[in-house]
């Protein structure tokens, strides 16, 4: 009787313990199929960034993008974005020349890096130079009728462009640009600085200083020469004469519409009166300046010599 007591404690226990295997087999089960599956999948043209670059060395060639495979938990890698990796080289300490260096990648946590293509990439760094260049002027338009373009003054004249030697080489010139078109009066801007190359477009990768400069393109009509005139008004004392007349200056600047400045080749002052005159008399006369004629003298200084006969 004792003997089928123990062997019926022994069979429960038994089937006890192995209802707990069975029920944690089904449960460890039931939790895997429930858990993410562990997936690796590859993302393509991520772009290579670069850390640390030194202040007198800068980048002649680095590839542009690498490869990255990854490995992780299907759910994180399903919501990720190639935002999400970023690969880097870092160039601390690096000088003029020829690099290989492995690339480093960051990943979100629980994500691993199976592998990098290409696994070494070349960096070329080249020698920091600056150049002093003169600034020239790109003019668009052309201004309203009659008018032309002066002088054209820029300052600074001249401006400091720093990159690398093979960039600084490929510069025909520091450029800017102001449109005049239909403009009738002096013009002052303040526009950008572009270096430019020999087909003009923007050489990349150069730094400018200043980045702008201050043009002064004064406009205006047509211009020329012309001499003055003095007109005597009455006759010197009896027995003598006008032997000279001295104008100061001898000649003046006109400005005038083209038509109307083919006209003009001289000016006129008021009349000098020299009635009785027995020497030498001085006034200071105003021109006559036809309209719509401009110039800066409007007044002349004259000596008349007067001599005996």
């Amino acid at each position: 009787m004792l003997d089928r007591l123990k062997n019926n404690f022994v069979l429960k226990l038994a089937a006890f313990f192995m209802a707990i295997i069975f029920w944690a087999f089904v449960t460890g089960d039931a939790v895997r199929d429930s858990l993410p599956n562990e997936i690796t999948m590859t993302y393509s043209n991520i772009p290579l960034a670069w850390l640390n670059l030194g202040a007198e060395v800068a980048i002649a060639e680095i590839p542009e993008q690498v490869e990255v495979v990854l490995r992780g938990r299907s759910n994180v890698l399903n919501s990720m974005t190639p935002q999400n990796v970023q690969a880097f080289v870092d160039l601390r300490n690096l000088g003029v020349g020829r690099h290989s260096i492995t690339p480093q990648v960051e990943v979100p946590a629980g994500v691993t890096v199976l592998s990098i293509e290409p696994q070494q990439v070349v960096v070329e760094l080249e020698e920091i130079q600056s150049l002093q260049i003169p600034v020239v002027l790109d003019v668009m338009g052309t201004p309203a009728a009659g008018f032309v373009m002066g002088e054209v003054k820029i300052n600074p004249s001249s401006v400091f462009v720093r990159g690398a030697k093979s960039a600084l080489q490929t510069i025909e010139r520091v450029r800017v640009i102001v449109n005049i078109n239909e403009a009738g009066e002096n013009l002052t801007r303040i526009v950008p600085v572009q270096a430019v190359d020999s087909s003009g477009q923007v050489v990349e990768g150069v730094e400018i200083a200043p980045q702008v400069v201050e043009v002064s393109i004064p406009l205006s009509q047509p211009r020329k020469e012309v001499e003055i005139e003095v007109p005597l008004e009455g006759e010197p004392a009896a027995g003598f004469k006008v032997q000279e007349i001295k104008v100061n200056p001898p000649s003046v600047t006109v400005e005038a519409a083209e038509g109307q400045l083919k006209t003009i080749d001289k000016l006129i002052t008021e009349p000098a009166d020299i009635t009785g005159a027995t020497g030498n008399k001085t006034f200071s006369l105003a021109l006559k300046i036809p309209e719509n004629v401009k110039t800066l003298t409007t007044e002349v200084e004259v000596e008349i010599i007067i001599v005996p006969e």
